[in-house]
């Protein structure tokens, strides 16, 4: 699992734990383009617990998507169009995320947090350019996070405890199917 994420980040987390962990969830929600799902299922899966995982990694999301939030507030639609191919952010995708923004309003950064194939930096900045109340951001992005983050380090976690089971279990099966084929053959052959 953690073979997907940048070394750096892996190396943080690895070395620094909880610490660790609020810097690169920082980082992801504000500007490094780092999947979210690979940095909390890497945590999960190098053993992290689960409850620091949602603990801080809710603390160093909220933080992130707080700058992402004062980027789009301050910087503006010119500023984030020219400049977010460099953290991969295309214009379809700010414009997407608010035109959602402005339709659903806080809500809608609550649910944009739920859904695990949008970046976070996204629906922050988008709630930015809307101007959303910066209160009721935070906390809906901190609400939001939680059960991404909790479902997210639980996979991590499960993927590596069960990994080596069903490694085995599938060198099982293939043996004792490749047996049966031998003894299968050698009663056609009789």
């Amino acid at each position: 699992m953690t073979e997907h994420m940048p070394p750096q980040i892996a190396a943080m987390i690895q070395n620094y734990g909880d610490v660790g962990l609020v810097v690169a969830m920082f980082l992801e929600s504000s500007v490094i383009p780092v999947p979210s799902e690979v940095v909390v299922a890497g945590a999960g899966a190098i053993g992290i617990p689960l409850w620091d995982i949602v603990l801080w990694g809710s603390i160093g999301s909220t933080f992130g998507a707080m700058v992402g939030y004062a980027i789009g507030r301050f910087a503006g639609l010119p500023a984030i169009i020219r400049f977010g191919k460099y953290i991969l952010i295309k214009p379809h995708h700010i414009e997407k995320a608010q035109a959602f923004a402005q339709k659903n309003g806080v809500w809608g950064v609550l649910v944009g947090r739920l859904l695990p194939i949008i970046p976070f930096k996204v629906f922050s900045i988008a709630a930015g350019l809307t101007k959303i109340s910066f209160v009721p951001f935070v906390i809906c992005t901190m609400i939001g996070v939680v059960p991404r983050l909790y479902l997210l380090g639980l996979f991590g976690a499960v993927l590596v405890k069960y990994t080596k089971l069903a490694v085995l279990g599938l060198l099982v099966v293939g043996m004792g199917w490749f047996l049966w084929r031998w003894i299968q053959g050698r009663f056609k052959k009789a």
